[in-house]
């Protein structure tokens, strides 16, 4: 059976009769349907939850219940389908108090007839169809009302309109929040809008209210607002003409919303964007007197080691041991002056490298002899046989704590005195240790108090600036306090032990990493003919470093090009077994030639640099370069470098 355009109908009555009757009155009302029979409200209660039913006729007087509340029980449990009630009695009071209850109409038995059924059935049906979609829609609009109301509390939103003629103003529950008001406290007007404005925007305001009555044309304004006489509010409030057709009045209406939070985001904005760009002044400046102190002093560093190898007398050889001495002094004098100023504002970058200790503690003990031989100090430096060859940490940083340290030494040890460099292992594990540096004096000692204070990396500042004016017993301790933050800010720590009149024991302990043994070509010189481009734009520079190399070994020719292009250039004309890349010049820097080799060569590159930043390093990496070297270095650490990225490609 086709049951698709049928209306099923559901007849609860215990009346044979009647049930005969309502058949036969279905006939005559000429519509499609299937009819289904219960005769308790039980059974029809059954039959409605196992099948789909769009109305009940039912009648109030069945064997399990009967009067009014049959109507009732049926709407608790099937609110959801239409019901048409059906009695005996030709109450028509009763009749409508079951429409009021819920039904969607009734009929007297007797009283009616198949075509009044009909109409009955389908007026109901489409009665209960138009409620369902009016609930529905109602609900919908409580519901885009309770969130509209949500949305303007979360957005600080609230709704005003006011009276042109009278002035009397009506206001939406959090225009009045945003006055500081509960809502529906009193009966503003303009007068009490007024009295909020901050004094400084009143004539402004003033001017916005009588400027929108003038036009209607839609008009914004943002000011500020004076609560409770001490806190200030910024308020947007917007405002249009408005003719209302009901009551014949012309309205101003509009909204107001709290703007206060994106107010003082914006003013964060503004002085952090102006600390940001002073900031940026401030490392662009330290960066550019790094590489203009820097350049030289690499220049003055390559001569000065081919000056060293050339044919001297006894005296100037004396001479160029001082200068030598003089030069490593202005250079750790230029390094702790810059990075005075990065410690100070907590912005030091950690530039890992590989090095010999040996060697490193070698090169520190010539540095510093002289001084101690000039002051009558015996200086002894003590190497624990527990150290591995070669470790990899920041060997600058730690260039400077031990001659901050051993400086500081030989100036407050009397003459005849010692001072102890030792260096030692402690926690040793496959990749990574700690070093040990101590630094002991026989020297006039150290007050408590004033340890205390050099070990506090907060009172950088304040050392300087004592010691600049030489007013405090910091005076001539910064060096101290220097070491201290940079073996802070390498994961180290230091520690003070001192007894006045007898001396002081400065330890310091930082993490290092073990070198993996590299291996490397016979010696400490290629045994094979090595090709170097050397691309660099300082005139001494490109002298002397190919000085430096060419004097090294007779394997090693170098190519010289003056900046990046030209440097991109011969690579692809002549290729080359190493580069070494500046990285500041013109036409092309160092970074953009290393990009663009990497296109077409996986020739190995060294990047050179004044501007020893961590940030410059990792871009020398990222765009595939093999090792970093700052300037001034050594002849013997480029040396290195070249020897193990040269075995490296070789093995």
């Amino acid at each position: 059976m086709n049951t698709k355009y049928k209306t099923h109908l559901l007849l609860i009555e215990d009346n044979p009769g009647d049930v005969d009757l309502i058949k036969i009155y279905l006939q005559d009302a000429a519509m499609k349907y299937e009819l289904f029979v219960a005769e308790t409200f039980y059974e029809g209660t059954e039959m409605l939850q196992t099948n789909k039913i769009d109305l009940v006729l039912l009648d109030l007087s069945l064997p399990d219940i009967t009067g009014f509340k049959t109507l009732t029980r049926y709407l608790e449990i099937h609110e959801n389908v239409p019901v048409i009630i059906m009695t005996g009695m030709n109450n028509e009071i009763i009749g409508n108090q079951a429409v009021r209850a819920g039904a969607q109409d009734f009929l007297v038995k007797g009283q009616f007839d198949g075509k009044l059924l009909g109409r009955t059935i389908r007026y109901s049906l489409q009665r209960f169809k138009t409620q369902l979609k009016l609930e529905k829609t109602t609900k919908e609009l409580t519901i885009n009302k309770k969130r509209y109301i949500e949305a303007q509390e979360m957005a600080h939103f609230g709704n005003w309109e006011m009276d042109i003629v009278t002035n009397e103003m009506k206001w939406t529950d959090e225009a009045f929040r945003i006055f500081n008001f509960q809502p529906g406290s009193l009966t503003p007007s303009l007068s009490d809008y007024l009295d909020y404005v901050h004094i400084e925007d009143k004539a402004m305001v003033e001017a916005f209210f009588e400027n929108v009555s003038k036009d209607g044309k839609l008009h914004t304004l943002e000011h500020r607002l004076l609560i409770d006489g001490k806190n200030i509010k910024y308020v947007s409030v917007q405002a249009k003409v408005y003719y209302d057709d009901l009551t014949e009045k012309i309205l101003l209406v509009g909204g107001i919303q709290d703007i206060t939070e994106r107010k003082v985001s914006e003013k964060l904005i503004i002085e952090k964007n102006i600390s940001s760009k002073a900031t940026k002044l401030k490392e662009e400046a330290l960066s550019d007197i790094s590489f203009h102190i820097r350049t030289p002093l690499s220049s003055i560093v390559n001569l000065l080691y081919l000056l060293e190898n050339t044919r001297t007398t006894h005296s100037q050889k004396d001479f160029i041991s001082g200068l030598k001495i003089s030069v490593e002094d202005l250079s750790n004098a230029v390094n702790n002056l810059l990075n005075f100023s990065v410690l100070v504002s907590d912005q030091v970058n950690i530039e890992e490298d590989e090095f010999n200790i040996s060697d490193f503690l070698q090169s520190i003990r010539q540095v510093v002899q002289m001084k101690a031989d000039n002051s009558n100090l015996e200086l002894e430096f003590n190497i624990d046989k527990k150290l591995p060859k070669k470790l990899i940490c920041d060997q600058k940083k730690i260039t400077q704590i031990l001659y901050n340290l051993v400086e500081n030494a030989i100036k407050f040890t009397p003459p005849g005195g010692s001072i102890i460099v030792e260096a030692t292992a402690n926690d040793i594990q496959s990749n990574k240790m700690n070093l040990v540096l101590s630094i002991k004096d026989t020297g006039k000692g150290i007050v408590r108090q004033q340890i205390k204070s050099l070990l506090d990396s907060d009172n950088l500042l304040k050392i300087y600036s004592d010691e600049k004016e030489e007013k405090s017993s910091n005076k001539k301790q910064l060096g101290i306090a220097i070491a201290n933050k940079l073996a802070q800010t390498m994961n180290g720590e230091m520690e003070i032990s001192s007894k006045e009149d007898i001396g002081t024991q400065i330890t310091i302990t930082i993490p290092v990493k073990i070198a993996k043994q590299t291996k490397i070509l016979t010696g400490n010189v290629p045994d094979v003919p090595l090709k170097i481009l050397l691309v660099e734009d300082h005139f001494l520079n490109q002298i002397a470093t190919k000085k430096v190399l060419t004097t090294w070994s007779e394997l090693v020719t170098v190519d010289i090009a003056e900046n990046g292009l030209i440097g991109v250039e011969k690579y692809k004309e002549h290729g080359y077994d190493l580069i070494l890349m500046d990285i500041q010049m013109p036409v092309m820097n160092g970074i953009e030639a290393a990009r663009k080799i990497r296109e077409f060569g996986d020739v190995p590159i060294i990047a050179l640099t004044a501007n020893s930043t961590k940030q410059e390093q990792d871009k020398c990496f990222e765009i595939g370069m093999n090792d970093y070297l700052a300037k001034p270095f050594k002849p013997h650490e480029l040396h290195t470098k070249i020897m193990n990225l040269i075995s490296l490609v070789l093995n």
